[in-house]
Order: structure tokens, then C-alpha cells, then sequence
């Protein structure tokens, strides 16, 4: 199978592989390229702070026993002479340091580069040592080397100078055989990153797929999703069987619709058919009450379409908000009076004086609509709407006294497609009604809600902002 370079099976082997090339490159440079820097940087700290401590404690009694420490511990070799050039501390191997005391020249060169340098000189120098051949009297050479010469002027009630020297050892076999061993790594650990991250990409992939075998079949049956061996997958499998929970609910309940708009629309239709044949086949019947029917059905079938319309539209994003000052208190009046008059039921308006807010009139006016005939075919014999001023907002409340909803479906009843399980065929309506108040209400960032009782009604509010200079008599 061809490998995707987009798929998990090649980022992960791939990204490891980068990551491990990266590390090795990096540790490439600091052991082969930068170890004779960082050697010798070590090396002349190590004798800074040795000569640091040293010249602080020069007066002190066991300074020699100190130094010898110094030199071992750093290994280097320590001297100090007076004033006068004359070693009075040395550690315990005698090397080329003491040497260079002895030999005037010597000493006063690093003497004078030291005083040329605010008392302190570090130098790296190549040294060669000799022996004396007794019979040929003359100095043979026996190897050659690189060493740090460190010069100190200790100063004070007497002067003393601080000479201490240290080899720097040659490192061509280290970095020869580093070369090797990195060489050896470089590949074993290339090969282990790309076998390991073809393991990893392996086990992450499995449940992967698994869920995308069964994401293409949602929608269409049941599926249920069940990724394990990580916290994501279990995550994104718990969201997955949500989602074809949902999707499930959504489908049965858009079906419920279907068959309620259906229903409600049908029977509507059949009673203008029947009426109007009825009043063309008997002209006795072609009476006022007779066209009243046909009227009434005819608007009930308008405000069924306004309702889907308003649907899609609010699903689509496509409402605007025009905002303006009313009179929200003389609007509410108007709407009951006119519901009023095509219901039997008892409505009582319970509120003090009128009050002005900034919103869209039709809209605001389309949710009280909406809650206001949804509490008139649910209550049993009246319904109580109710203003209230709190702070700076106007409460408005639409109590009913009917069968009241379960707890367990008061979050639901503001969905798409829901409707109360206490609904009945009997009872009119689209069953979008609330849904359409919650979209609304949302564009107006307004408070809303629903409290009820079981057997003894249910009480919607929202509550809309305004200004306590906006209130009028």
C-alpha cells in the first residue's frame, strides 16, 4: 500500500526520525567540533578559581598544604615565589612552573605581562622538555605539548607571585574514537526511530480507524463508537456516540415534525374544502359564520407557513434586529385584547404603570404571541401575565394552570423539533413556537426561562434591559 505522506504512519516515523538526526547533529558538534574548546575553557577556569583562592588565602598558615590539594584536585602544577624571586610554596611535582622560576628571563617575561594586564596573565603556550645527553653535553628533545601558564601578582604588605602551569592533553585519540562510537549510535538510533515511530504511529492509528470505519455509516443506521488505549480516543468516541445520539433524536423528532406539520395542516385544508363545497353546493349555507371558519382556518395555515419561514430563516442567520423605543406595556395590552377576542379562555394582566424598552417591537411582540397562545392551549381555565420592574430590566411573566412539564424535560422544550410529552393532537400549533422565542431572545441577549409544577401549570418569563429614565406614566 502506498504510504500518504498527510498520514499519521509517515508524520510519526518521520517527525521521531527528524528529532533523533537533530539530537545526534547537535551532540556531533559539541563532542567532535567544540570538545577542544570546551576542554580548554574547562581547564582555565579550573586555575582561575584555584588562583582565586590561593591569593585570598596566601597568609594562611597552611596555604602549602592547600596548594598541594589545589594541584592535584586540578592537576596542575603551583608555585609561588617572593618578592625577590624565591620559591617559598611549591606543590609536590616539581615541573616546568618551578622550573620557569628558576630561569630569570622566564620569570621576568610573565612577571611583566602580568603587571601588563591588571595583575593577571592566562596564556596558552607549546612547551618542549628535554634531557641533557652526558655525552654530548647538550639538551635533547623528548616531546612536545601545550599547556596553560597562569601568572598572578598577589599584592600586598609583600608581593608575592603565583605561577601555575597545566597540560593540556592532546585529544586527537578521544575525538577519533568518539567519531566511532557516534558514527555507531547515529545509525543504530536512525534505525530504532524509524521502527519505533512505525510501532507508535501503528498503535495510534488502529482505534483511528476504527472510528472512521464507523463515522461513515452515521446517518445511516446506529453505529457506537468504541476507541480505546487512549484518554483522546476515548474522548472523541464518547463525543461520537453523542453525536449519533443527537443525530438519532434529531432525525425522529425533524420525522415527529414532519407528521405534526402534516397532520395540522391537513385538517385546516379539509375544513376550508368542506366549507367552501358545502357553501357552493348549498346556498342556504353560504353564511357569515360558515365564512368566518374559512377565515380562521385560512389564518391559522398563514401563521403555520410564518412559522416554518421564520424557521429558516432564524436557522440561517438572516433575522435583523430593528431596535427602537415602544411602549412594551401598551404592546402586551394590545396583543391580549386581541387574543381576547378569539378565546374563551380568562387572561388578567397584573401590572403597575407603562414602560418603554429599546428592541424590535415585531419580534418581542412574536415571542409574547407565541408564549402567550402556547400557555392558552395548555392552561385549563386561565392564564395570568404579569410585569414586573426589576432594577433595570422589565420582567414579563406568562403563567398557566394546565398539566405542567417534567423536570427532566424543562432544558428541552427551547429545541428545535421538540415537543412536551403532555402534548396532544387535539392541541394546535407547529410546535416551533418556543423555539422561535429562544432564537429571538438570544438576539436580544435577554434573560429567559420556565418554571413548573406537575398538575399545577408552568410560568415562562423573559426579561428585557432598560432604563430607569425611560419609564413613563
Amino acid at each position: 500500500m502506498k504510504l500518504n505522506r498527510k498520514s499519521i504512519r509517515f508524520k510519526i516515523p518521520f517527525y521521531l526520525f527528524v528529532f533523533v538526526i537533530v539530537m545526534l547533529l547537535l551532540l556531533w558538534i559539541m563532542e567532535i567540533f567544540l570538545l577542544d574548546s570546551i576542554y580548554k575553557s574547562i581547564k582555565t577556569d579550573a586555575i582561575l578559581n584555584a588562583g582565586n583562592y590561593i591569593s585570598d588565602n596566601i597568609t594562611n598558615p597552611d596555604i602549602g598544604e592547600y596548594i598541594n590539594q589545589l594541584a592535584i584536585t586540578n592537576d596542575v602544577c603551583i608555585a609561588v615565589a617572593d618578592e625577590n624571586g624565591t620559591p617559598i610554596y611549591w606543590s609536590s611535582s616539581f615541573s616546568q612552573c618551578v622550573r620557569e622560576i628558576t630561569t630569570t628571563n622566564r620569570f621576568m617575561e610573565r612577571i611583566s605581562l602580568a603587571y601588563q594586564n591588571d595583575n593577571t596573565y592566562v596564556q596558552e603556550v607549546q612547551t618542549t622538555e628535554y634531557i641533557e645527553d652526558i655525552k654530548l653535553d647538550i639538551p635533547i628533545s623528548i616531546r612536545s605539548y601545550n599547556e596553560i601558564q597562569y601568572t598572578h601578582i598577589i599584592e600586598g604588605a609583600s608581593n608575592y607571585y603565583l605561577f601555575m602551569n597545566s597540560t593540556i592533553s592532546p585529544i586527537n585519540a578521544t575525538v577519533d574514537t568518539l567519531k566511532t562510537i557516534l558514527t555507531i549510535v547515529t545509525i543504530s538510533m536512525s534505525i530504532i526511530a524509524i521502527l519505533l515511530g512505525l510501532y507508535i504511529s501503528r498503535k495510534i492509528i488502529a482505534p483511528i480507524r476504527q472510528l472512521n470505519t464507523s463515522a461513515k455509516k452515521l446517518g445511516k443506521e446506529d453505529v457506537h463508537f468504541s476507541g480505546k488505549g487512549y484518554l483522546e480516543i476515548e474522548e472523541l468516541s464518547s463525543t461520537l456516540n453523542q453525536a449519533n445520539k443527537d443525530l438519532h433524536q434529531v432525525e425522529k423528532l425533524r420525522n415527529e415534525l414532519i407528521s405534526n406539520i402534516s397532520h395540522d395542516l391537513r385538517t385546516p385544508l379539509t375544513m376550508i374544502s368542506g366549507y367552501a363545497e358545502m357553501m357552493r353546493d348549498l346556498p342556504d349555507e353560504n353564511n357569515e359564520e360558515n365564512l368566518n371558519v374559512i377565515i380562521n382556518e385560512t389564518k391559522y395555515l398563514s401563521r403555520l407557513v410564518n412559522d416554518v419561514l421564520d424557521l429558516s430563516k432564524l436557522q440561517a442567520g438572516a433575522q435583523k434586529l430593528e431596535e427602537k423605543r415602544f411602549d412594551l406595556t401598551q404592546m402586551l395590552l394590545d396583543m391580549i385584547e386581541r387574543v381576547r377576542s378569539l378565546s374563551d379562555i380568562q387572561i388578567d394582566f397584573i401590572y403597575d404603570k407603562h414602560f418603554d424598552v429599546i428592541a424590535d417591537e415585531m419580534k418581542i411582540s412574536q415571542v409574547f404571541y407565541n408564549i402567550l397562545n402556547n400557555a392558552i392551549h395548555y392552561t385549563k381555565d386561565k392564564v395570568i401575565v404579569r410585569q414586573i420592574l426589576k432594577k433595570d430590566t422589565i420582567r414579563i411573566e406568562i403563567q398557566d394552570f394546565g398539566e405542567g412539564i417534567e423536570e427532566s424535560e424543562i432544558d428541552k422544550i427551547w429545541q428545535c423539533y421538540y415537543r412536551s410529552a403532555n402534548h396532544s393532537r387535539q392541541i394546535s400549533g407547529s410546535g416551533l413556537g418556543l423555539y422561535i422565542c429562544k432564537q429571538i431572545l438570544d438576539l436580544h441577549h435577554a434573560t429567559y426561562g420556565v418554571t413548573s409544577r406537575l398538575h399545577e401549570g408552568s410560568t415562562f418569563y423573559f426579561e428585557l434591559n432598560m432604563k430607569k429614565d425611560v419609564a413613563s406614566s
